[in-house]
């Protein structure tokens, strides 16, 4: 039995540093710090236009916020695999080669694979725009239960397509308790609205959210937002505040976790690694304060440099400081 599988969109991140992130627009709507914005291939070309202006090219690395989560917790000792999408393309290849350590058996290749452009301002501040390509092939037939059903825990992710969206709905309804779900919304499954991502928000243990996804999905802040959503049937609701740390919410208890200081170069991902160290704790049954406190300095570590590179290892869970 694997430790964790992800389960979400895989995508070859293509970076840029820009001055201002105002300056570059998706149908006609500007980014801002921390959104995640879907487009179309004809606003992806507009926004490369744009980027040979206002950006500067930092490279590509390997992207997509389950595949974060999964890769981080094989790099901390877990035994993780992947349920997804690539393109049969060199950035299909370089996705996967990426993920090492994780059982990558059940990833299907066709198509295009997944891009997104990083944006990262001065203050390492990032929005990303997705152009999803293969994911949004993602469909039923993808789908093997039993390698599913064999895993303690199933991380979900957003995908952009409805087709994918519903295929996630339709397996956390087919597994049983003892599996348990954690989803990352992320804004792109925010804004698709509490209806329709009711029926995960419901089956799942834990819910990693940010307080602006928060805001987006309740109207609240990420306090009484997370209230709200412990509502809707999970156990766990940990709130993402960035430079101000974490929150989280049982029926028993709240938790304040404050951020680690650190100079951050990239802080693409760093949510996910957050997550990674978390259900690492849990998988160890350590209290929920320390979770929390270990997911936090795995975040930290996180940005200090690009991509995947300062990911920790199992030593994060020996730290005391």
């Amino acid at each position: 039995m694997l430790d964790l599988i992800g389960f979400g969109a895989l995508n070859v991140d293509m970076v840029y540093e820009v001055d201002d992130l105002a300056n570059i627009t998706v149908g006609g709507r500007s980014c801002e710090p921390g959104a995640e914005m879907f487009s179309d291939a004809s606003q992806f070309a507009e926004v490369q236009e744009l980027l040979k202006q206002h950006g500067k090219p930092r490279g590509r690395s390997a992207g997509g916020s389950a595949a974060n989560t999964a890769v981080a917790l094989a790099r901390m000792g877990f035994r993780t695999g992947y349920i997804g999408r690539v393109g049969a393309d060199e950035n299909g290849a370089f996705l996967l080669d990426s993920m090492q350590g994780v059982d990558l058996s059940r990833v299907k290749r066709g198509g295009t694979t997944g891009v997104t452009m990083v944006l990262l301002d001065s203050a390492g501040e990032r929005t990303i725009i997705v152009l999803p390509n293969a994911n949004d092939e993602f469909s039923a037939k993808d789908i093997d239960m039993d390698y599913a059903a064999d895993t303690k825990w199933l991380h979900l992710t957003s995908f952009a397509g409805d087709t994918p969206t519903k295929t996630q709905i339709e397996v956390v309804g087919k597994l049983t308790d003892k599996v348990k779900i954690s989803f990352d919304p992320g804004e792109i499954n925010t804004q698709k609205g509490l209806v329709k991502m009711m029926p995960v928000f419901n089956g799942s243990r834990v819910v990693f959210i940010t307080d602006r996804e928060i805001r987006l999905l309740t109207g609240e802040d990420y306090v009484d937002g997370s209230r709200e959503i412990i509502n809707y049937g999970p156990e766990i609701v940990v709130a993402k505040l960035g430079s101000m740390g974490s929150y989280v919410l049982t029926r028993e208890e709240e938790i304040r976790e404050p951020s680690m200081d650190v100079v951050p170069v990239d802080k693409t991902g760093a949510g996910d690694v957050y997550a990674a160290g978390f259900i690492g704790g849990l998988l160890q049954n350590i209290s929920l304060a320390r979770c929390a406190h270990v997911a936090s300095r795995a975040a930290a570590y996180s940005i200090t440099g690009w991509g995947r590179e300062s990911y920790p290892d199992a030593t994060i869970f020996q730290e005391r400081a």
